[in-house]
């Protein structure tokens, strides 16, 4: 069995683990590049996070504001999803311990169903505060959590409301009450708009259909967004003539008409790119779509600023580097409507291929063949796999193929096959693609087929 070179347990290392505290405490302690990240003293030991948590909690009397305070200290050194799990557990324990209606259940606190009706449960102080901690440790899971920590929040809310707390309700109707109210709400004659930075929705209702309008409303939500919003997120949008971007198969949802009313207004776009500029994060996600159209936030108005323009190329192959290629598929649905607009030229082949390759496999679409399958689009593919990796590979990907022992061509010639098959079909097709091709054309596409 390999030998740890950090420590996990308690016993016997109670002294060590007060000073681990002390160091957290005092933002001296370091973190070990090397997985799973132990906590690092000057001094050189190393101990795992998830004891410490564990001691933390064993030695120190329940406080809401001490305990908040240690775990935030936590979040800015290693991030929330580093201490989560730990976190939870031991709060749970906690609940567990303080409330006689609480049950453990394999993996989750729980409050058995019951047919009477129970009366209203009077909370001393020290449960109120308890249960607050909970509502504090729910609303981490939105905030700071992946998109499907809110099932984890919400099965909170559900067990702080069950024991008498009314809190959970104050958390829907004013959000965590950090945010200043200006940011949170707005009304005029144009539009209202209001925020939740608990639930991470943001409603927007336009009164009137204006470039005005339209600007306001951007400028609320990117507002929001830089404060502490929650980086998954919900917009539900409302107007008089609810316009969709034009792209068959798109999700009808509050981002898609939001977008695509703003980007009729040229001066407007500045403010959508800000908007992808914030909103842009890989592995968060809007959280008004069904699994099959997940969709990184950024997505409905990098599709309206990408079919505008091309000096917002650049734009869409930064989104297509960023998105998770293995989770998310509902871009594909753009492909077609760029080629369409764009056709293929030496810049939009660019986008075509990172749009390709930002997902595990893109489907074909009969429809391609038709833009390559003439000499200008042929050649302009052959470059593109004769200059494969030093057009489509950044330094940080060869350097990540480099450190990992993966052999770049091989790499690269995966990624040739997987273009060749959404671009043309399926291999067995190829030889009746290649008859319909003038000689010209058809020297060029062998070329393409050559291994």
């Amino acid at each position: 069995m390999r030998e740890l070179n950090y420590l996990v347990k308690i016993e016997g290392n109670e002294a060590l683990l007060e000073k681990f505290i002390e160091a957290i405490d005092n933002n001296t302690v370091k973190i070990d590049k090397a997985y799973p990240n132990p906590y690092v003293l000057d001094s050189g030991e190393k101990f795992l996070l998830s004891p410490i948590i564990e001691y933390f909690f064993q030695t120190r009397p329940f406080s809401k504001e001490f305990y908040i305070s240690f775990v935030e200290k936590l979040r800015k050194l290693t991030g929330f999803d580093s201490y989560r799990y730990s976190l939870g557990l031991q709060a749970e324990e906690l609940v567990f311990n303080s409330f006689e209606r609480v049950k453990k259940g394999k993996y989750k606190i729980f409050i058995p169903k019951t047919q009477e009706e129970l009366p209203k449960p009077i909370l001393t102080e020290e449960q109120k505060e308890l249960l607050s901690f909970i509502c504090y440790i729910a609303v981490s899971h939105i905030k700071y959590g992946p998109s499907y920590a809110t099932v984890t929040a919400n099965e909170y809310f559900d067990v702080v409301t069950e024991l008498g707390s009314d809190e959970v309700e104050q958390l829907k109707k004013n959000g965590t009450g950090k945010l200043p109210k200006e940011l949170i709400a707005y009304k005029d004659s144009d539009l209202t708009a209001k925020a939740n930075d608990v639930f991470a929705t943001i409603n927007i209702k336009l009164i009137t259909e204006t470039e005005e309008s339209y600007k306001k409303a951007l400028n609320f939500v990117n507002s929001l967004l830089k404060f502490d919003f929650p980086k998954s997120f919900e917009i539900s949008f409302s107007s008089k003539n609810k316009e969709l971007l034009p792209i068959k198969g798109l999700p009808k949802c509050g981002q898609n008409y939001l977008f695509a009313g703003a980007v009729k207004y040229p001066n407007l776009h500045n403010d959508i790119l800000e908007y992808i500029n914030l909103a842009k994060k890989k592995y968060e996600w809007y959280n008004n779509l069904e699994d099959e159209n997940c969709a990184m936030p950024s997505t409905f108005a990098v599709f309206a600023l990408g079919l505008q323009d091309e000096k917002y190329f650049d734009t869409l192959i930064d989104y297509y580097k960023t998105v998770d290629d293995e989770h998310q598929s509902v871009h594909a649905k753009f492909t077609s409507v760029f080629l369409e607009k764009f056709g293929v030229t030496e810049k939009s082949i660019k986008v075509y291929i990172n749009a390709v390759l930002s997902m595990q496999e893109h489907p074909h679409n009969k429809a391609f063949v038709s833009y390559f399958a003439n000499e200008k689009s042929l050649k302009l593919l052959l470059d593109s796999r004769e200059n494969f990796i030093s057009y489509y590979f950044t330094e940080e990907d060869l350097k990540e193929y480099s450190d990992s022992g993966t052999n770049i061509q091989e790499m690269a010639d995966y990624c040739w096959e997987s273009i060749m098959y959404t671009t043309f079909g399926q291999s067995k097709g190829f030889a009746k693609i290649s008859k319909e091709l003038k000689n010209s054309e058809k020297e060029i596409f062998e070329k393409l087929l050559q291994r």
